[in-house]
C-alpha cells in the first residue's frame, strides 16, 4: 500500500519544487537527445584532471563571419553539468572528416598525430552562463608562437599554439617624428595560461609554461621569410578572464643579426659574434643515449610508469614527491639491469656559500632510489630551498651511460 509519505518522498526525488523538477527533466531530455542535434561533434579535449579524452559536444555559430572584421568565435556546448576551464585546448572535427568525430583512439600528444591536424585546434576563450545550459566561446588557434626563455644565462626555445587577433591602431602603420620614422602597427595574441589551468601537470601534456612570456619579448608573426614581420610585447593581461593570456604586440624592426627566420624565433644569435646562444629542443630519447624521464607516475597497481620526457628546468615543489626514471638505449633497444648511481648537486653562483652550506642544502633534497632506474625526489620543508637550482644526474657504474637534468625548487 502506497502511503502519503511514500508519495511525497517519490516527488522529492525529482525536485523540492516545480522549478527543480522542470530543471531535472530538462537535463534528462538534453542528455537523451544530445547526439541527435545537427551540430553534434565528438571532440578531443584536454582535461586538467584526466588529460586528453573524448567528449560529446554541440558546435554552433555565434556570429556570422565577415572579411571586414576579425575571425569570429563559435559556441561549444557540453552535456549538462560537464564543464572545462577557459583556456582549454580542444580538437573539433570539420566537414571533411568522415565521421562526427575522430578515430576512436586516444593519442597522448595529438599535436604530433597526423589525424589531429592543428587546423582543427580550437581554444575555449569565454563562458556564456545561460540559465541552465552553459555554452563556451571558442576561437580557432592559428599560430604556433615561439620565443626564447632565459634563466640564469641559459636559453631555450618555447612554443605555444595561440590565436592572432586584430587590434586596430587607427594609424597608417608608421609614426613620423621630426627626426625619425618608426613602425606603429599593433595586433593581439590570445593564448592559454597553462600553469593556471594545469599546474605542474602541464609537463604531462607536453605544454610549455606560458608564464615565461615577459614584457618586451619579441616574436616573428609572419609567413614572409624574405622580410618577416617582428612584433614586441607591450601589454600582458591574464586576469580577464582567468585562464587566458591576452597580449598586445607592436611591430618592430627585424634584426638579421640576432633573429632566426628558419626557426621563426627572435633573439636566437648573439649580437656581438653571431654565435648560437640557446639550447636547441631535441627529443629526449635517441639511439645510444641515456635519458632521465619526468614526470614518471605511480599507476593503480602501485607500479612506476614512464611519463613525458622533459629536457631541463623541471619544477619540484617543497614537501611533494616527484618521480624520475632513467632510460638507457643502445641501437634503438632499451637496456635493462644496468647498475646506476644517482646524485644531486647544487647550482650556485653565490661565492659566500661554504662547502658546509652547499652540503646542507643538498642534504635537504631527499632522494629515494626505488630501483636502479627509478628515484623519487622530495625537497624538505625549508624556505632555504625556494628558488635554488640543482642538477639531478645518473650514470652507470661502468661509466658508459650518463645523463642529467636541472631542477628548481618552488
Amino acid at each position: 500500500m502506497i502511503t502519503l509519505s511514500d508519495y511525497q518522498s517519490y516527488l522529492l526525488n525529482n525536485g523540492r519544487n516545480i522549478s527543480e523538477v522542470r530543471k531535472n527533466q530538462s537535463d534528462l531530455i538534453m542528455n537523451a537527445t544530445f547526439t541527435g542535434d545537427t551540430g553534434y561533434k565528438k571532440v578531443y579535449i584536454l582535461s586538467p584532471t584526466e588529460g586528453w579524452n573524448y567528449e560529446d559536444a554541440k558546435y554552433s555559430k555565434h556570429a556570422t563571419y565577415s572579411i571586414l572584421k576579425d575571425a569570429v568565435d563559435y559556441y561549444l556546448q557540453f552535456r549538462p553539468k560537464v564543464h572545462y576551464p577557459i583556456g582549454t585546448y580542444v580538437f573539433i572535427p570539420d566537414d571533411v572528416d568522415n565521421d562526427i568525430g575522430f578515430y576512436e583512439y586516444e593519442p597522448v600528444d595529438p599535436f604530433k598525430d597526423s589525424n589531429f591536424t592543428v587546423d582543427k585546434l580550437w581554444m575555449i576563450v569565454g563562458r556564456d552562463d545561460a540559465t541552465q545550459f552553459v555554452r563556451y566561446n571558442i576561437i580557432k588557434c592559428n599560430w604556433n608562437l615561439r620565443w626564447i626563455y632565459k634563466l640564469k644565462g641559459e636559453r631555450q626555445i618555447l612554443n605555444c599554439w595561440c590565436a592572432i587577433r586584430s587590434a586596430n591602431s587607427y594609424t597608417s602603420g608608421v609614426w613620423n617624428a621630426d627626426y625619425m620614422t618608426q613602425l606603429d602597427n599593433i595586433t593581439g595574441l590570445w593564448l592559454p595560461d597553462t600553469y593556471y589551468i594545469f599546474g605542474d601537470k602541464l609537463y604531462n601534456y607536453n605544454l610549455c609554461d606560458t608564464r615565461y612570456i615577459r614584457h618586451d619579448e619579441r616574436f616573428i608573426l609572419s609567413n614572409n621569410t624574405i622580410d618577416p614581420h617582428v612584433f614586441r610585447c607591450t601589454k600582458i593581461t591574464d586576469l580577464s578572464p582567468q585562464g587566458l593570456i591576452k597580449m598586445t604586440v607592436k611591430q618592430t624592426e627585424f634584426d638579421e643579426k640576432v633573429d632566426n627566420v628558419s626557426l621563426m624565433v627572435c633573439d636566437y644569435y648573439d649580437d656581438d659574434n653571431g654565435e648560437v646562444i640557446i639550447k636547441e629542443p631535441v627529443d629526449n630519447i635517441q639511439d645510444n643515449q641515456t635519458s632521465i624521464i619526468y614526470p614518471a607516475f605511480i599507476n593503480e597497481d602501485g607500479e612506476l610508469e614512464q611519463g613525458t620526457s622533459i629536457l631541463d628546468n623541471i619544477i619540484v615543489n617543497i614537501g611533494k614527491v616527484s618521480y624520475f626514471m632513467a632510460v638507457f638505449r643502445e641501437d634503438g633497444i632499451d637496456m635493462d639491469n644496468i647498475e646506476t648511481e644517482w646524485r644531486i648537486e647544487l647550482i650556485s653562483e653565490d661565492d659566500t656559500l661554504t662547502e658546509e652550506d652547499v652540503k646542507h642544502l643538498e642534504g635537504l633534497i631527499y632522494i629515494d632510489v626505488l630501483n636502479n632506474n627509478n628515484v623519487s625526489i622530495k625537497p624538505r620543508k625549508s624556505s632555504q630551498l625556494i628558488g635554488k637550482q640543482f642538477i639531478l644526474s645518473v650514470k652507470s657504474k661502468e661509466g658508459n651511460y650518463a645523463s642529467s637534468i636541472r631542477l628548481e625548487v618552488r
